[in-house]
């Protein structure tokens, strides 16, 4: 027997198979490093592609805010318009709108489409480039309390008052003693109206007076629109040509002849918190007087109100003489800004990628 030759055999066949086994191993590895790295791939795309997305979805939502709110051009009765996509963003009001966020950038065009707004929006990330569209209506931007000489989100008190109202009135509670007003609109109790809310802060942001803390406006005139954080106590002989807007209470206790005109469609008074105003006297205000919380006059004498008195609680008039209430149909027609009705303001319909 060839020992030695049988051991050569046996040690070329060993060495062929390590090689052979190598030739597999390596192949093997080598494919699975490939597949690793274009499952990496697909997977890193994907991210980005999901990103550029939601960039796409925050610029739409972007653009219903401008819609809904202050637009660039600053409207806020949704009336803001860019120019025509695919036109290039830019820094005009008209411009399409272009913003940075995260690792990319998004890009909104707002356009009419027929009685609605059709907004397309862009979002991009390392070059990766995902577009939407979606068909945009816009809720009534006028709440339905201001149709009312005088609306209340609780009720209204004229134990005892006695003079006229020009206009509908409307409560979600009661009317409550009112055979001494002569009133010569509809009265409406139990009412479906929803109060509307007011977004004080837009108005500080427009402010021409801007005052931290409490104050008082003793006699003189005043002009512009003034936002109070905090109480307001108005004094006698004080005519005020624009708005007064306060997070606190708006207080005219004891006050006489104050005269208050806002300029173009701003509210007269606006309070945060409760109007009260005890023997008021010889007042008389042009506009909307709006308080979240509760309107409260009573004992007044000779005050006349041209516009409408809203609340978003009750409202006492009782023990007061010679009101004057007369509603003013521009509250409905061209509605003072920031006020909305509910939570809505615009519904999406017709989504879809380009």
């Amino acid at each position: 027997m060839n020992i030695k030759g049988n051991k050569g055999v046996v040690l070329l066949l060993t060495f062929i198979f390590l090689i052979s086994l190598t030739i597999v191993a390596s192949s093997y590895i080598f494919m699975v490093t490939a597949r690793v790295r274009s499952e990496s791939k697909k997977s890193i795309t994907s991210v980005i592609s999901l990103k550029a997305i939601y960039l796409a979805e925050a610029a739409l939502n972007h653009a219903v805010y401008y819609l809904t709110n202050t637009a660039p051009d600053d409207s806020t009765d949704g009336s803001w318009r860019t120019t025509a996509y695919p036109a290039a963003p830019g820094p005009g009001d008209t411009d399409p709108q272009q913003e940075s966020l995260g690792d990319g950038t998004y890009t909104m065009w707002v356009e009419t489409s027929g009685s609605n707004i059709q907004v397309t929006a862009r979002g991009t990330v390392f070059g990766t480039i995902r577009i939407i569209r979606e068909i945009i209506t816009l809720s009534s931007a006028v709440p339905a309390a201001f149709d009312y000489a005088q609306f209340s989100d609780g009720d209204i008190e004229f134990n005892n008052a006695d003079g006229t109202v020009t206009g509908d009135i409307a409560t979600t509670g009661t009317v409550d003693n009112e055979s001494g007003m002569t009133i010569t609109g509809t009265i409406t109790e139990s009412s479906t109206v929803v109060a509307p809310t007011v977004a004080t802060s837009s108005y500080e942001a427009i402010a021409d007076t801007t005052i931290s803390g409490n104050h008082t406006f003793s006699a003189g005139t005043y002009s512009g629109i003034y936002y109070v954080d905090g109480r307001v106590t108005i004094n006698d002989n004080v005519t005020f040509n624009g708005t007064i807007v306060a997070t606190g209470n708006i207080v005219l206790t004891n006050t006489d002849n104050f005269t208050s005109t806002p300029t173009s469609n701003y509210p007269a008074l606006v309070s945060d918190a409760t109007i009260t105003g005890s023997r008021m006297g010889s007042a008389t205000i042009n506009g909307l007087v709006f308080a979240a919380t509760s309107i409260n006059l009573p004992r007044g004498t000779g005050n006349t109100i041209n516009g409408s008195l809203l609340s978003g609680g009750d409202i006492d008039l009782n023990r007061g003489t010679s009101w004057v209430i007369t509603y003013d149909s521009d509250l409905a027609s061209d509605p003072p800004p920031y006020f909305t009705e509910g939570t809505g303001g615009a519904t999406g319909a017709d989504w879809e990628e380009l």
